[in-house]
């Protein structure tokens, strides 16, 4: 990786940590401190809300970043684009808001909680302000960074200050929604301070509607896996389930994207390398980014995997304590998804394929509705079962992936030698963790303290140690230390 990238890496790390350590501060005196009822009709709110946002955002991020990290070097070009995107997601935005608000208020069942439900509205109207994709398709993750800390901060010490009881859930969903909105409208102003309005017609609007469509389809695949989960346990499980399941999601999700940062701050590099016939900037890009992504996310999903149980004390205390399966189930379902992830994002949407990732994705999507009907129909539907049969269609969509990937061309395989070594070496956590539980029994939150501290030491010591004693190419890396090879692959970037 070239320096810039490598800066940038170190800026997604470092906002991806902060936001683990921002909701490891406050979801776990959220959880304690509201009540049980409270708590768990925000996480049934805040699912419904999933299956509107990805309508008013309709592939538009995803959508910019791509084309405008093709396009970086024309101003007009990138003046005129992000005009039509942002006008074309206010008219989304206001459209989708409208049909929410219309079925709280019409459907009976919200009736209770109707005021959390309509403050909740004002997240699907401002995501028309999320215009981040310009500052990443620009590289921009010093800002990025910046920003968030800042509104992430803000939030904290708010929660801190006037959310003191337990039938404050009013409180704590607006302080969240004031956040989420801070953070856009000031993505909003950076990325307008570089880049003009410019004047577009009708006719711009609408030839932007079948390119999105496209990409909306795509990238909302997911309202077929995870939200549909979600949809399936909010109506046919009980709500003790949906807990679980959404917080085992965010307590993954948080370690996940750390990882994730070394391969998104790829994509925006890779897409230009394409566009620009630079093939061996960009096979080489790939191959570095994809393997030290999958050097740091291996050993954080098999350590959550098993420290789950004492992770999910932490998080959300001893009345949640059931739901450590599912964050077990979540932390392996999460380390095949890391192959979805490298395959889909730095391979075939970043070469403009996303035509065949959107079958790929809708086949596997309709394979996991059914296995989630088939739950119902035996009432068997639970958080562990619904993670369990989402991972057997992400292991579909990596196979369908590889066969087609194969099919284009590609000289590119995930199954390497050193990924298995990274696997393999991960593996050992679970003896240690084991035996360090033999001897340390769970005796409230002290002995689950020393627990996952002692497991932590010991694993990454072990894991370090691999690396340093195989001299891999991640560790080099990171130290910055370059062979040859990595000098020469450095001049060509």
């Amino acid at each position: 990786m070239s320096k810039s990238i490598k800066l940038n890496a170190f800026y997604k790390s470092v906002l991806s940590a902060l936001n683990i350590i921002f909701p490891l501060i406050t979801a776990p005196y959220v959880a304690r401190i509201l009540s049980v009822d409270g708590f768990t009709e925000y996480n049934k709110a805040i699912s419904i809300i999933s299956w509107f946002t990805p309508f008013a955002v309709f592939g538009v991020y995803t959508y910019g970043m791509r084309s405008v990290s093709q396009i970086k070097n024309d101003k007009k070009k990138v003046s005129a684009l992000f005009t039509k995107l942002f006008i074309f997601n206010i008219f989304t935005s206001v459209l989708v808001t409208a049909v929410y608000v219309i079925m709280v208020l019409l459907v009976p069942s919200f009736l209770k909680y109707r005021n959390i439900y309509l403050i909740l509205a004002s997240q699907i109207f401002f995501v028309c302000f999320a215009t981040d994709y310009v500052n990443e398709a620009f590289e921009s993750y010093g800002f990025i960074l910046i920003k968030t800390f800042l509104c992430r901060f803000l939030y904290v010490i708010s929660v801190f200050l006037f959310v003191r009881k337990n039938d404050d859930i009013f409180i704590y969903i607006l302080l969240v929604n004031i956040s989420l909105i801070l953070n856009n409208v000031f993505t909003f102003a950076y990325a307008k301070s570089k880049i003009r309005f410019s004047k577009i017609c009708f006719k711009d609007l609408t030839s932007l509607f079948k390119p999105l469509s496209v990409v909306f389809l795509l990238v909302n695949s997911s309202m077929l896996y995870t939200i549909f989960d979600r949809f399936m346990l909010v109506w046919f499980s009980d709500a003790l389930s949906l807990t679980y399941y959404n917080v085992s999601q965010t307590i993954i999700l948080a370690v996940v994207n750390v990882t994730t940062s070394v391969l998104l701050v790829s994509i925006p590099r890779l897409s230009f390398y394409w566009a620009d016939g630079k093939k061996n900037e960009y096979c080489f890009l790939l191959e570095k980014s994809s393997s030290s992504f999958l050097a740091l996310h291996t050993p954080c999903c098999i350590g959550m995997a098993v420290l789950s149980f004492e992770v999910f004390y932490i998080y959300a205390g001893q009345k949640y304590l059931s739901g450590a399966l599912s964050l077990c189930l979540f932390s392996v379902r999460y380390y095949f998804g890391a192959f979805d992830m490298i395959l889909a994002k730095q391979v075939l949407l970043a070469t403009g394929n996303e035509k065949i990732l959107t079958k790929i994705y809708y086949f596997a999507g309709i394979y996991n509705i059914l296995c989630k009907i088939v739950l119902v129909l035996l009432n068997k539907l639970t958080s562990e079962l619904c993670i369990i049969t989402t991972a057997s269609s992400d292991i579909l969509v990596v196979f369908l992936q590889i066969l087609f990937i194969r099919k284009l061309g590609f000289n590119f395989s995930i199954f390497s030698k050193k990924n298995f070594k990274y696997l393999a070496t991960s593996f050992i956590f679970i003896p240690i963790v084991l035996a360090i539980k033999h001897f340390v029994s769970f005796d409230g939150a002290i002995s689950i303290l020393i627990r996952s501290v002692l497991s932590v030491v010991l694993c990454a010591f072990l894991y370090l140690s691999m690396l340093i004693f195989t001299k891999d190419e991640f560790l080099k890396n990171l130290a910055f230390w370059k062979s040859k090879k990595q000098a020469s692959g450095a001049k060509n970037e």
